[in-house]
């Protein structure tokens, strides 16, 4: 007969919303779930396809909360958690690749290529950081599912250069529909916007590793919309732009930005692969970002024993 433990040893913490088996599960919510409201909004919306960018503005805001839906659901039926960690010094870092792409852009005006409203260029840039923290308002609702869930899952079980090209995929495929349907960007700039995505998801994840936490990543998606994404962008002669030029150069789809984002992708993902990090855990390795993990409800879980 096998000896029953003694009356009071305490049992050792067991935690489902941690629990890797149902890692499967709580994928197939957060998938599900995005899809589904993705999906909803444009069917409630009818957005008139190739309408460009006034259609979008008509469903923008309910797909960016899409992942947040799909974070929700698998934290709450998962079990699972959403990892919101606290607002720390890395936040300074999600200025970089606007006020970086703002550089080079300069310089490419200085060849002619491109023109500069020097004036509507100095508003842009004095205004970055409200203009910044109030896009970040719809852009955290892509951050809770992106990087909140779904990053530190993969991270969990696969390396960070795995775990970036899964990422860079998904994200991929959550924007590229929009501009094919003739909704965001167009066409002829989707290999610059690939590229620009794939060093921006480099980036973030750099960011959301060494933080601990989400907050960077939401500032940094919230200053590339509102720079980089706006300010930036090609409106042909519109005299409200600080660059004016070709939109395969300018803005988000244009090879200007795509080039700088993706040097400082790879450059952030270098140096993080190269030096560990405080708790000496290389981030070459798989981890769980026990520390800190938080709950939806902003509550500290328990580590797994």
């Amino acid at each position: 007969m096998s000896q029953s433990s003694a009356p009071g040893t305490p049992r050792p913490a067991f935690n489902p919303r941690i629990d890797p088996a149902r890692d499967r599960r709580r994928l197939i919510l957060y998938f599900g779930g995005l899809i589904a409201f993705y999906v909803g909004v444009i069917l409630i919306a009818r957005p008139d396809w190739g309408g460009g960018e006034d259609e979008l503005q008509k469903i923008a805001l309910g797909l960016m909360f899409a992942p947040t839906v799909g974070a929700v659901l698998a934290a709450v039926f998962g079990p699972g958690v959403i990892r919101f960690g606290t607002p720390n010094w890395w936040l300074l870092a999600a200025f970089v690749p606007p006020l970086a792409i703002a550089v080079v852009t300069l310089v490419a005006s200085a060849t002619g290529e491109v023109e500069l409203h020097a004036g509507k260029l100095t508003v842009s840039l004095a205004m970055i950081v409200p203009a910044s923290i109030i896009s970040s308002i719809s852009a955290v609702g892509e951050e809770i599912g992106w990087r909140g869930f779904l990053w530190p899952l993969l991270r969990r079980r696969a390396t960070f250069v795995v775990s970036s090209a899964v990422m860079f995929v998904v994200w991929w495929l959550y924007h590229a529909p929009l501009t094919i349907a003739g909704l965001y960007g167009f066409m002829g700039g989707l290999p610059a916007f690939t590229v620009a995505i794939l060093g921006f998801v480099l980036f973030v994840g750099v960011l959301t590793e060494r933080s601990r936490s989400i907050w960077p990543s939401v500032l940094a998606h919230g200053s590339w919309n509102a720079l980089v994404g706006t300010s930036y962008a090609w409106q042909g002669k519109d005299e409200d732009q600080g660059f004016v030029g070709s939109r395969y150069l300018l803005g988000e789809f244009g090879w200007l930005a795509a080039g700088t984002m993706l040097l400082i992708g790879l450059g952030f993902a270098w140096w993080h692969l190269r030096t560990p990090t405080k708790d000496e855990i290389s981030p070459s390795r798989p981890t769980g970002y026990d520390d800190p993990v938080q709950w939806l409800w902003f509550r500290r879980a328990p580590k797994s024993a």
